[in-house]
């Protein structure tokens, strides 16, 4: 693995639209059944903005959708059909309103996204916290939990200390592996 980021299925990958920013190391897979969509709009006054970090994994299927801002910290994980959306995408009385109501999203360092889990707008997971397959964040999340279900809630609490993240397994032995 370089610097840059690896993309594999790179046909089955979409960045679409202005803002978009990916780290060192990042690792992007997009599958045929499951394309793998960045996407930031520019319309009616509202301009979307991604930002992904270093050595950030990117599963095939996921969704990221931006018409304010998602900040993707450093060593996060996003599994398989995950989405993310700082919008709701239409109005919720004039359904024909573009964007609707947005605010924006931060995963911080070493944040993994279980499969199929969906977060919503004006979330912050913190540091190193995990949320199960299949859960909908709709609340801000502390640091080193796990939080599951629909809504997700804190199911158990993680020992930081034993945490081990891609970047510090690179620091470790000195960078990437080539």
């Amino acid at each position: 693995m370089t610097a840059n980021p690896y993309v594999w299925g790179i046909w089955n990958v979409e960045v679409f639209g202005p803002n978009i920013s990916i780290g060192r190391n990042v690792v992007i897979i997009g599958a045929e059944s499951a394309r793998t969509r960045l996407t930031t709009v520019k319309l009616g006054g509202y301009e979307g903005a991604i930002e992904i970090g270093d050595n950030v994994l990117v599963m095939a299927g996921v969704r990221v959708s931006s018409a304010s801002k998602i900040e993707i910290g450093d060593d996060c994980m996003l599994a398989n059909y995950c989405y993310l959306t700082d919008a709701d995408w239409h109005g919720i009385h004039d359904r024909t309103q573009i964007v609707g109501k947005t605010v924006p999203i931060v995963l911080e360092k070493g944040v993994w996204i279980g499969d199929s889990a969906i977060v919503c707008k004006g979330v912050r997971i913190g540091e190193n916290s995990i949320v199960g397959a299949g859960s909908v964040v709709r609340k801000n999340v502390p640091a080193n939990v796990v939080v599951a279900g629909n809504p997700a809630r804190i199911v158990r609490r993680l020992d930081p200390a034993r945490v081990v993240t891609m970047g510090a397994l690179y620091e470790k032995m000195g960078g990437p592996p080539v």
